[in-house]
């Protein structure tokens, strides 16, 4: 998974786009673990640059946990999940006080909740066995917190594409100008 596979409907359901690497949860041979070294490298799960049998779920959760990042930051949590990466192995070595702080540098402080650091950290976790489930997420305090109701949001777009129209109108203007 990656933010380009990811769409809304016009209800902010979200939808999961690009299935070209989609297989069974089991795996090919049944066992549970996949063996396919594929995805985009930054959205892939340490288990995948290692090359070790990894289960689907726990994958896809990692490469979520890095979506929500790069949603929630604008920046990506570190260019992948690798031992030589320098922002991954703070998260590695258990350093999360400095991963966090390096991330922190250009935001404002506080940017980041307790709660949203406690949730990424535990989904970015280097061990598969240590990370959060899907249970576990759904449970987790950031995600059971408040949200900014769905009216809002709506209202939101519509300005944000009212914008937008306007300048592509505005530029479709100007091409007309020129050519005449």
């Amino acid at each position: 998974m990656k933010p380009e596979n990811l769409l809304y409907d016009d209800s902010f359901i979200l939808k999961i786009a690009d299935f070209g690497f989609a297989t069974m949860l089991l795996g090919r041979d049944g066992s549970g673990y996949c063996h396919t070294v594929l995805g985009t490298e930054a959205y892939m799960a340490p288990e995948i640059h290692n090359r070790k049998p990894y289960k689907g779920e726990e994958v896809d959760l990692f490469a979520a946990g890095i979506i929500l990042f790069i949603l929630y930051a604008g920046t990506p949590p570190f260019n992948a999940a690798k031992i030589n990466d320098p922002y991954y192995k703070l998260i590695i070595n258990n350093q999360l006080e400095k991963f966090w702080k390096a991330h922190e540098k250009f935001k404002p402080k506080g940017y980041f909740s307790d709660e949203f650091k406690d949730l990424l950290s535990k989904m970015f976790q280097y061990d598969p066995k240590n990370r959060l489930s899907i249970k576990e997420i759904r449970n987790h305090p950031w995600i059971k917190g408040e949200t900014i109701p769905i009216e809002e949001i709506k209202d939101e777009f519509r300005k944000k594409r009212e914008i937008v129209e306007k300048e592509l109108e505005k530029e479709r203007l100007k091409k007309i100008a020129e050519k005449e």
